[in-house]
């Protein structure tokens, strides 16, 4: 029998391919496993659901009232995302629900400490007090100490606490968050909240974590950011935070980054970043005290997620970079899997994430410091985070994908 032609072969009738399977999550879960889709879920959807809220209220016309007093307040007087007043905001209660705690537990979300830092506020931490505090705390079961909301100003961390007992003030810190990963998941969770117990591995360190300015110009989801702690990343709220002895988390790779998050990858945009370091440097100081750099590298960060990657010569590409540059954030296509399924959907997978917190870097003040000043401790920034990759790869790192942590490394792409 002749073999047949290409021809032939393309006209023959293609043959029904298998529907791809979907794998749906069975009926007999653990309670636990369901609160914990349930806490991953409501962070997913905080955003539609608060600007939903909002125009839900705009429709009804008994609501106006209420709703013109809080824009007024909110667009109008509060400033607490980028005036360095974060902590008159920040709700220890209200980063330590349980709802946090679930949130960490779904993946898991884990802190490893290297080494203790100096408390900037050596013994602050405190028992729940007053009435409605101790209350809340037995509704929701916050059993330890908690921070004091009302932080001492620049002032009077200098001078004292007011009641004659002098206030020692430590140092700050500038933590870098990397990677970014598609939404910077276990930043959140580590940090921004009390889900993974960041308080009692750096108690007396109050640490706000840093997001884009325009979050907050959304109503309601922005008072679920100011709750948590968490404040603009603009130079001016870097500024302003440092000057109240808050130490800040920022999640460096940025937008950019978020373009080349992928499971079993860890590609960072840094080696162009360096306004970080001349922030630490010259921060003005308001006592003796430096001001430190600390690397934070968070295995697991790219795995939550796949992505949709064109590379740079694609429309899908140039049209991300449009938008990052025109509105400063930018689309990734990631997918993961559902509330109800393992194959498809916006739900991050249940993969674990370890954050490894490196040695300070203290640096020095300058007030206008050269690019070989920066040059010096932006090399000594990136030879640490080098130093946690290959320390911790073998421990940490897992690739999804296939291989093994030796066949993989740590590139600094830009």
């Amino acid at each position: 029998m002749s073999e047949k032609t290409e021809a032939q072969v393309q006209a023959l009738p293609k043959q029904p391919t298998a529907p791809r399977t979907v794998h749906h999550a069975p009926l007999h879960i653990p309670l636990e496993r369901r609160l914990q889709t349930l806490a991953v879920l409501f962070h997913t959807i905080a955003l539609p659901y608060c600007i939903g809220l909002f125009f839900l209220m705009l429709a009804f016309p008994p609501c106006w009232p209420l709703l013109i007093m809080y824009v007024i307040y909110a667009y109008g007087f509060d400033h607490s995302s980028s005036n360095g007043e974060i902590s008159r905001r920040r709700s220890p209660l209200f980063r330590r629900l349980p709802l946090f705690r679930l949130y960490c537990d779904y993946f898991p979300i884990t802190i490893h400490r290297e080494v203790p830092l100096e408390p900037t506020f050596p013994g602050r931490l405190r028992e729940p007090s007053g009435v409605v505090e101790r209350w809340i705390a037995k509704i929701f079961g916050v059993q330890d100490a908690v921070v004091d909301p009302k932080e001492p100003d620049s002032k009077a961390n200098l001078s004292g606490t007011g009641n004659g007992t002098t206030k020692k003030v430590g140092p700050r810190y500038v933590f870098g968050y990397h990677p970014h990963g598609i939404v910077s998941l276990g930043a959140f969770g580590a940090i921004g909240t009390e889900g993974a117990g960041w308080e009692k591995l750096f108690p007396g360190i109050p640490v706000s974590l840093l997001t884009l300015e325009t979050n907050f110009q959304l109503p309601f989801y922005r008072e679920y950011l100011l709750s948590l702690g968490i404040a603009s990343v603009s130079r001016r709220s870097c500024t302003n935070l440092l000057k109240h002895n808050q130490s800040i988390c920022i999640v460096i790779g940025g937008a950019q980054e978020s373009l080349l998050a992928e499971p079993g990858t860890l590609d960072l945009v840094l080696l162009k970043r360096r306004g970080f370091v001349k922030l630490a440097m010259s921060a003005p100081r308001v006592s003796d005290q430096p001001t430190c750099l600390v690397p934070i590298l968070s295995f697991g960060e790219n795995d939550v997620y796949d992505q949709v990657r064109g590379d740079q010569t694609s429309r899908l590409y140039k049209i991300q970079t449009f938008v990052k540059k025109t509105a400063g954030f930018t689309l990734p296509l990631m997918y993961a899997r559902g509330i109800f399924n393992y194959d498809f959907g916006l739900m991050p997978y249940r993969r674990q994430m370890t954050l490894v917190v490196g040695n300070p870097i203290a640096v020095p003040y300058v007030a206008q410091p050269t690019e070989a000043e920066i040059e010096v401790y932006h090399k000594k920034y990136v030879d640490e985070l080098n130093r946690l990759w290959d320390t911790y790869k073998d421990d940490y790192f897992v690739d999804y994908k296939g291989k093994e942590a030796k066949n993989s490394e740590l590139r600094f792409v830009e």
